[in-house]
């Protein structure tokens, strides 16, 4: 056993966030773990790790997320159910000092999830570092279920990791050999202690970590009852005395405290001791290149005093919990095999090393689908699929274990082994955006091993390359040139090209009759551009402060029906306009998408710019204020780039 003669320390809780509207800002930091200080990254002036965000299952919510870092970095919503574009995987790339604010209405049920940084290369950097969170869903059915529910008190966060320290006191998390820490964290606590009522008391339990896996028990051998898996509660609790913890897997679990006196004392504890080679993947010893103080051994992760009981107890473990209707194996309408490469030098999936621009599989909507992953190598890994909570169906190793018979996204893939999982793709179609599918051990991640995947309405229309790829149009920066800038600039006081179109009650209508008596405002979108939907956000936010007072209209290099596909996936409140040939945009010398033309009443341009920007943004809104006569309203176009940002090029 990993014994420790360090003082023990109070667990830090992390805050509570409540509501529909959330602010998070990650950013560098520092902390004392052992003789030094240490550079950490937290949440909201966290020194480590962040705020845990309540959802309230069917509310629509918005996070204003800024990144404070000096480098890129993403915010993903591990386990959540939500649209790809709010995913926050690799693609959403969120710049130093700007700001991104997702949407989407909670369709999950009540369990613990998590969101942490996702951008490939730094992931294992940045959540070393400390950047993540907890996130809890609360719904209706088990609100009314006789469950611990104070947080801090008998209903408790705990985020498992481990750190390896240089002679510096910073963080290693450079090479291979640091994904297995020398020293445990719990909620980024060193040597942690809580005082816990003695009733029965909930954990919530996240493997935060790097590449370790933990097999959890309590240390006088009492058994524990399981409650929730990644995505939702069990039909019923589940008793237990071990129970094993996969990097990014959750579970809750009741503790029964009831019996115990106050002043007693209590660890849960990590039982790692002799695990086999590739457990969960790497090397189990305490030497080599991947060996830690903390390997192939026993090592507490939490010490509780038992306090007095509170007012507001539970006193028993429900006999039943919730009714989940699970995705079955007579339901499949398509199945397909992921292997794990032992490439070189990085693991990855089917022999292909990951690719931001190409997609790895096509999956239709509605569809309900059964993964079978095989692992051949000798490293165990943790695969993780984004969009969908799954149902493990099979293992070919053993029995499916009791505490992974639940809601999944996260499952144990051992050395030599295959998972089966099913899951149901009902919603979130897109042909830009992909989901992805990973190993959830950093450097593994950061590595290679990803995959992406579309959720589409019918496969046949994805168009392919020479290759028989589908492929991504990466988000990346289009400078403004001298030539664009001075386009946009000359064409100011000038007369507004006409062009005709039907509106959505088929009455034909012109720009000219439509600027007779009111400003409109062009919008001129790039069909497959990831800028056009960043941007088009603000576009709605103008049309829903004037409302009639302006007409907005946007136009697209695609036919009607792309148009209409585009508008429903944007969910923009402004129509969109087919112009596959560009014949629009060339009359208007459009050559960017987020270009926008302000039509002043009477057919005169009164503003064009080349792109949009949080200044350009309040200008519109000050002239399409005093077009329209009306005041002008306070908006914040929070997230909107400082500096004029160019979509990408406008092609036929």
């Amino acid at each position: 056993m990993v014994v420790s003669d360090r003082p023990l320390q109070d667990l830090w809780i992390p805050p509570l966030l409540e509501g529909k509207t959330f602010d998070l800002t990650l950013a560098a930091s520092s902390k004392k773990f052992l003789t030094g200080t240490t550079p950490t990254a937290g949440f909201n002036g966290a020194d480590f790790w962040g705020p845990t965000l309540v959802f309230n299952q069917g509310d629509q919510v918005q996070v204003h997320f800024k990144n404070n870092l000096k480098e890129v970095t993403t915010v993903h919503w591990h386990g959540l159910h939500l649209p790809a574009a709010t995913d926050g995987g690799p693609h959403q790339t969120i710049a130093p000092g700007a700001t991104w604010s997702p949407t989407w209405k909670v369709d999950n049920q009540a369990a613990t999830y998590w969101y942490h940084p996702h951008p490939h290369e730094l992931t294992q950097k940045q959540l070393t570092l400390g950047a993540g969170g907890l996130i809890i869903i609360r719904d209706p059915v088990e609100a009314k279920l006789a469950l611990p529910r104070t947080y801090g008190v008998d209903d408790l966060p705990l985020v498992l990791a481990s750190r390896r320290f240089k002679s510096d006191q910073q963080f290693s998390y450079d090479g291979d050999n640091d994904k297995y820490g020398d020293y445990p964290l719990t909620n980024g606590t060193l040597d942690a202690q809580v005082k816990l009522p003695a009733q029965v008391v909930r954990l919530r339990l996240l493997n935060a970590e790097n590449e370790r896996g933990y097999i959890l028990g309590l240390s006088d051998g009492r058994p524990f009852h399981l409650i929730a898996t990644d995505g939702g509660l069990l039909e019923k609790p589940v008793a237990l005395k071990r129970i094993t913890l996969m990097v990014g897997e959750r579970a809750e679990i009741l503790v029964d405290l009831s019996g115990d006196q106050p002043g007693a004392t209590l660890d849960l504890m990590a039982y790692n001791s002799n695990q086999p080679f590739g457990f969960p993947g790497g090397e189990p010893d305490s030497g080599g290149a991947n060996g830690s103080l903390l390997n192939n051994g026993v090592f507490r992760v939490l010490r509780v005093n038992v306090g007095a009981p509170t007012a507001r107890l539970v006193k028993a473990i429900p006999a039943t919990l919730v009714t989940n209707r699970y995705p079955t194996e007579a339901e499949v309408t398509n199945r397909r095999t992921i292997k794990v490469a032992d490439g070189r030098p990085f693991f990855n999936f089917d022999g292909k090393p990951f690719d931001m621009t190409r997609n790895d599989q096509v999956v239709k909507l509605g569809a309900t689908e059964a993964w079978t992953v095989t692992n051949n190598n000798i490293f165990g890994h943790a695969f993780h699929i984004h969009d969908v909570q799954f149902k493990i169906l099979a293992r070919s190793d053993r029995a499916v274990a009791e505490w992974e018979q639940g809601w999944k996204d996260t499952a144990y893939l051992p050395k030599g082994a295959s998972v089966t999982f099913v899951a149901k793709f009902a919603d979130f179609a897109s042909e830009t955006d992909p989901f992805m599918y990973h190993c959830h051990m950093g450097n593994h991640e950061d590595g290679g091993m990803m995959g992406q995947f579309l959720v589409v309405k019918d496969p046949a229309t994805l168009k392919r390359d020479a290759s028989g790829a589908i492929r991504f149009r990466p988000k990346m920066a289009h400078p403004l040139t001298a030539k664009l800038l001075a386009t946009a600039a000359g064409q100011a006081n000038t007369q507004a090209p006409d062009f005709e179109w039907k509106e959505v009650d088929g009455r034909p209508t012109t720009l000219a009759k439509q600027a007779a008596g009111k400003p409109v405002l062009l919008y001129f979108i790039e069909k497959a551009c990831p800028c056009s939907r960043d941007a088009a956000v603000y576009i709605d936010q103008l049309q829903a402060a004037f409302g009639p007072a302006v007409k907005v209209v946007g136009l697209i290099n695609a036919d009607g029906e792309t148009a209409a596909a585009w508008k429903a996936a944007t969910k923009a409140k402004f129509p969109v306009l087919a112009d596959p040939d560009l014949a629009i945009a060339g009359a208007f010398k459009a050559e960017r998408s987020a270009t926008t033309f302000l039509v002043a009443p009477g057919g005169i341009i009164a503003k064009a710019n080349p792109g949009y920007s949080a200044g350009t943004l309040q200008e519109l809104a000050g002239l399409i204020a005093r077009y329209a006569r009306l005041p002008a309203p306070k908006l914040t176009f929070v997230g909107a780039p400082e500096k004029l940002t160019s979509g990408c090029p406008l092609k036929e």
